[in-house]
């Protein structure tokens, strides 16, 4: 009597828990740091050139950015080490903390030895640590994959806004800017609004193309649209969580540049709405176009 053995042959590669894989970690992580070194470089150099109200008035100006570049860094380093650990889920997760805790103290540190002594530089440090601290803590859930996603197009996002900011004049004009200034408010609206839509496309089609490649390179089960959206919708969160910590543990930074003068009071009062409309429509376009980009990847019936 024989029975027929069903073996999987010792050179094909495990398949990965649902939500685990994570490839390209490590590069994530490397570009996330980057860029946030980059925006704490050029913090550093608006404030150290100020003296007094102007060093408040760029440490409110740069502060957002810093934060979100954070939050993004943190993820991603935290990431990294939890895909290392991904057989080992409660040490992944408390490394994964570990980790963002570990570079949120860092980047503290580096704002505190070279930003100089004063009030702006201590907040900066403290908010920037957190952050960092906040974008780790998410790396630890299960479905690294999405996290890993999120990342990517993060770093894709803040790409394009800087090379979009290069351009801003341009759309100013091309939206029918004149001498008064009605038109140049109106057409700078319709100017912010297109750079956020153009941002939240490209989140989503980059968190969208991140998770199938995931699919296709570790073999991880197939995901739902869900996580397409929740990839999609991740930057504009993370710019939507930047601005909650910018505003609770870095008022005092907000309030002090706001109280400088009354213009600026009314520029601080702007650039806050002008923040949260760009995260939340990075956030809706970015969820919608990933949910459409997943769509058409399905076969028709």
């Amino acid at each position: 009597m024989t029975e027929d053995v069903q073996t999987t042959p010792a050179s094909a590669p495990p398949a990965s828990p649902p939500g685990e894989a994570a490839p390209g970690a490590a590069v994530l992580a490397v570009l996330a740091l980057v860029w946030l070194a980059a925006m704490m470089w050029s913090a550093h150099r608006v404030i150290v050139s100020g003296e007094g109200t102007l060093a408040i008035t760029s440490a409110a100006l740069a502060l957002p950015s810093v934060i979100s570049a954070g939050i993004v860094a943190g993820a991603g380093v935290s990431l990294a080490v939890a895909h290392l650990l991904r057989r080992h889920v409660t040490v992944r997760f408390v490394a994964a903390i570990g980790a963002g805790l570990l570079t949120g103290l860092g980047a503290a540190l580096a704002v505190v030895s070279s930003y100089g002594e004063g009030e702006a530089s201590t907040i900066l440090a403290g908010t920037l640590a957190a952050a960092v601290t906040v974008g780790g803590a998410v790396a630890g859930v299960r479905a690294r994959s999405v996290v890993g996603a999120v990342v990517s197009a993060g770093l894709v996002v803040f790409a394009v806004g800087l090379v979009l900011d290069n351009f801003k004049e341009n759309l100013i004009s091309l939206y029918g800017a004149g001498d008064d200034a009605s038109s140049r408010l109106s057409a700078a609206g319709w100017a912010a609004l297109t750079t956020a839509v153009i941002s939240g496309l490209v989140a989503g089609l980059v968190a969208y193309f991140y998770l199938r490649w995931t699919q296709r390179r570790a073999g991880a089960q197939v995901l739902r649209w869900p996580a397409y959206a929740t990839a999609g919708a991740g930057p504009g969160l993370a710019l939507m969580v930047a601005e909650v910590i910018v505003r609770t543990l870095g008022s005092r930074v907000m309030t002090l540049a706001g109280e400088v003068s009354e213009a600026d009071g009314t520029v601080q009062r702007m650039l806050d709405e002008s923040r949260v409309n760009y995260a939340l429509v990075v956030l809706f376009v970015g969820a919608i176009s990933a949910i459409m980009a997943f769509g058409r990847s399905l076969p028709s019936k």
